[in-house]
C-alpha cells in the first residue's frame, strides 16, 4: 500500500467519516438550505421548483466537499456514489422524481445521510483500493 493511502486511512479511522470537520462543515450546510426552503416557500414558490433548486443547491454542495475531501478517499467517495446511484455525485433530479414526492425531495435536501458509516466504509475504502489502486 503506498503512503497516501495509508495516511488518508489513518485520518479515516482516527476521526470517522462523521466527525471529520470537513464532514461537519458540509452536513451543517445542508441544513442551512432549509432556510432557502423557507425562503423560497414563503416566496410563493410551488414545491416541484422549490425541490428542483434544493436539489441542485444540494447537488452542488456534494460536489463542493467531495472535491475537497484528499484524493483517494474522494475517488472512493465518488466510486461508491455511482455505484449505488448510477451518478458519481448521487441521484439526479428526474431519478428522485420517480420515486420521492417534491415534498420528500425538499426534506431530504435539507438532511444530511444518517447512516453515512454504514455506506462508506474503512473496509470498503480498503477493497476498493486493492482492486482499483494495486497493480
Amino acid at each position: 500500500m503506498n503512503a497516501e493511502f495509508e495516511r488518508e486511512l489513518k485520518i479515516l479511522q482516527e476521526e470517522g467519516l462523521k466527525n471529520n470537520p470537513l464532514r461537519q462543515e458540509y452536513e451543517r450546510k445542508v441544513r442551512e438550505l432549509s432556510s432557502y426552503r423557507d425562503a423560497l416557500l414563503g416566496a410563493g414558490k410551488p414545491a416541484s421548483e422549490a425541490a428542483r433548486l434544493l436539489h441542485e443547491k444540494r447537488r452542488e454542495l456534494g460536489r463542493i466537499y467531495k472535491d475537497a475531501a484528499p484524493p483517494l478517499f474522494r475517488e472512493y467517495i465518488l466510486y461508491a456514489t455511482e455505484m449505488k446511484y448510477g451518478d458519481p455525485l448521487g441521484p439526479d433530479y428526474e431519478s428522485l422524481c420517480k420515486r420521492k414526492t417534491a415534498e420528500e425531495i425538499i426534506e431530504s435536501a435539507t438532511r444530511p445521510i444518517e447512516n453515512l458509516d454504514n455506506r462508506l466504509t474503512f473496509e470498503g475504502f480498503i477493497e476498493w483500493y486493492r482492486n482499483n489502486k494495486m497493480h
